[in-house]
């Protein structure tokens, strides 16, 4: 398999000192500022206010609502054409969808790359029978697969479904996203800097455009921001400046 490596937005952790930072790390390539734009202001997508990922890891901002953007259905065909464009260019013959966040992106890139779909369980997901097959829909036995997911960050999730899907013979030739977060991830797994990746947009990308649109306030943007890439410890003071901010 072809791969390339993918520059991270703060790979080496610099540290922010100034807009002028937070400026360079979000730039946006003039042909999709629209549309990361059309994704950042989707109601409720971002939202300010500190929250708790899995009860344990502190955030400056609520973990995105990427589930919001699915519910207009032309701005759902509009992030789907990327990841269309992307499964041709590396040859998929089958769209596979994450389960739960990708199914609905992966089906929007199949119908317009009029490739077959089908999705992968998640490993370990509540609800599911040992029997249950790990693939449903069209057979991906021997044929090569685009993974679509809603977001991307460490890449262990990843490399769950990876395993799920070359347990049941497919070839894995690259991954389409809606947000890119390894931007802000402390590590990332190997698969995730090794395989073929596209998104709409990294993390840093939304969060400037939801700036830019007046979703975010630019003080809150900007702690939110140095909180991420720095990430600060839970007894930081300027959490409670954040929290002021919000």
């Amino acid at each position: 398999m072809t791969t390339h490596q993918l520059t991270l937005a703060n790979a080496k952790r610099t540290r922010l000192i100034d807009h002028a930072d937070i400026a360079r790390l979000t730039a946006v390539p003039t042909p999709r500022t629209d549309l990361v734009a059309r994704l950042a202001t989707v109601p409720g997508l971002v939202r300010p206010g500190i929250a708790h990922w899995d009860m344990k890891t502190r955030l400056p901002l609520h973990p995105l609502s990427n589930e919001n953007a699915y519910g207009d259905p032309r701005l759902l065909h509009d992030l789907a054409v990327p990841g269309a464009a992307l499964a041709r260019r590396l040859g998929a013959d089958v769209i596979v969808g994450a389960e739960t966040g990708g199914i609905p992106l992966a089906t929007a890139v199949a119908l317009a790359a009029d490739l077959p779909f089908a999705f992968v369980r998640k490993p370990g997901y509540i609800g599911h029978e040992d029997h249950e097959p790990r693939v449903r829909g069209a057979s991906v036995a021997g044929r090569r697969v685009l993974l679509v997911d809603d977001a991307v960050s460490s890449g262990k999730a990843l490399e769950a479904f990876a395993d799920e899907l070359q347990a049941e013979g497919a070839i894995l030739v690259g991954v389409f996203t809606l947000v890119d977060m390894r931007d802000v991830a402390t590590t990332v797994a190997p698969i995730a800097t090794t395989l073929p990746l596209e998104s709409i947009a990294t993390y840093l990308e939304v969060l400037a455009a939801a700036t830019e649109h007046g979703v975010l306030d630019p003080a809150t943007h900007q702690l939110a921001v140095d909180a991420l890439i720095n990430h600060w410890p839970d007894n930081d003071p300027r959490w409670t400046l954040l929290n002021q901010a919000a």
